[in-house]
């Protein structure tokens, strides 16, 4: 009697489905979308206490044998078509899109950070498949996959880091500014524009979730570390009301945050220019607040950007007024897409 077999693939996919399934478990609910295989294979809602959070990330599951490592030891999957980028790309803005490998022999689980990011680097026009970058570890474990995966269900919407960046862009002059003043002007009297040190705090903690944002040595508390992007915080630290917060107050916030949003803005714009095709083509205005903006770099104690501080105030922040030749590059550069 001949029946049907079945076939290696589908078996490494089910293993792979099974594996992943069992070890993130404890994180919340799976929901199984592989009836319609676009690029997402499931949706995890994450749970917390018992409670559907409607916090969720997408999954894609690659196949661990197409999976390689590098001399850099950075796994890599080949083969993604530049259609699945662009799906990607277009889930994202609504929720994480990650992609897992996972070794059905040891049972080890390697992924990706959030997608977006590397597939617009990726992207560029062509028909030319492309090698998926994911986490790069000593050894993969469940416990790194695991941690990483609650990490990123909880983490800022891309809708609401693209939000924030713009702000931080349009915004840094009066940054700067700010921060010379609680510095220059009289240590009890009140900063000049408490919304503007709010609008700091509340953006960069949104840009800086996944930032290693390491900087010069500042003494805070555990309970200041923990409430450092907490405007009312500080304002109840200097015994006012509502819009009111003294220079003095506002001092060690603003020397451990200026730090941080010039490392992050060093690094979206890093990112952002890498991914140059996807933004000419979906985004020029977000593209042109990127480029022309110029801060130079290395720029992290506190003499150094006070400094630059002063600069700022006499002659605001200098841009870069070759934008339209570098949007003409781009074109050159990318023609025959």
């Amino acid at each position: 009697m001949i029946l049907p077999k079945r076939s290696r693939q589908h078996k490494a996919e089910s293993d792979s489905y099974a594996i992943l399934l069992y070890k993130l478990r404890d994180l919340g609910v799976f929901r199984n979308v592989t009836d319609n295989d676009y690029g997402i294979d499931f949706e995890l809602e994450a749970v917390k206490d018992g409670a559907m959070t409607g916090r969720y990330i997408k999954i894609q599951v690659k196949s661990s044998e197409m999976l390689k490592v590098r001399k850099d030891k950075v796994p890599v999957v080949g083969g993604i078509k530049q259609s699945t980028l662009n799906y990607w790309i277009k889930l994202s803005y609504k929720t994480h899109v990650i992609a897992y490998a996972v070794n059905v022999t040891t049972e080890d689980i390697y992924l990706t950070q959030p997608i977006f990011w590397q597939a617009t680097r990726l992207l560029d026009g062509t028909r030319k498949s492309k090698s998926l970058e994911f986490v790069p570890v000593e050894k993969e474990n469940t416990d790194v996959a695991k941690i990483l995966t609650a990490i990123w269900l909880l983490a800022p919407s891309l809708t609401d880091t693209l939000h924030c960046h713009k702000i931080l862009l349009k915004s840094l002059e009066a940054y700067f500014k700010l921060y010379v003043d609680v510095f220059q002007y009289d240590y009890d009297s009140q900063v000049h524009e408490p919304d503007v040190f709010r609008s700091l705090l509340e953006a960069c903690k949104v840009i800086s979730w996944n930032i290693n944002t390491n900087t010069e040595k500042v003494t805070l508390s555990e309970e200041e570390q923990a409430h450092l992007f907490i405007y009312e915080y500080w304002v109840k630290q200097g015994g006012g009301s509502y819009d009111e917060i003294p220079n003095f107050i506002c001092q060690k916030p603003m020397k451990v945050v200026m730090p941080i949003l010039l490392k992050c803005l060093s690094h979206y714009k890093k990112m952002v220019l890498q991914g140059k095709y996807y933004w000419r083509r979906n985004n020029t205005y977000y593209l042109r607040l990127v480029y022309e903006l110029e801060i130079p770099e290395p720029l992290t104690s506190h003499d150094e950007i006070l400094a630059f501080g002063y600069q700022v105030r006499m002659n605001g922040v200098a841009r870069r007024d070759d934008f339209e030749m570098f949007i003409a590059s781009i074109d050159e550069e990318y023609k025959n897409d």
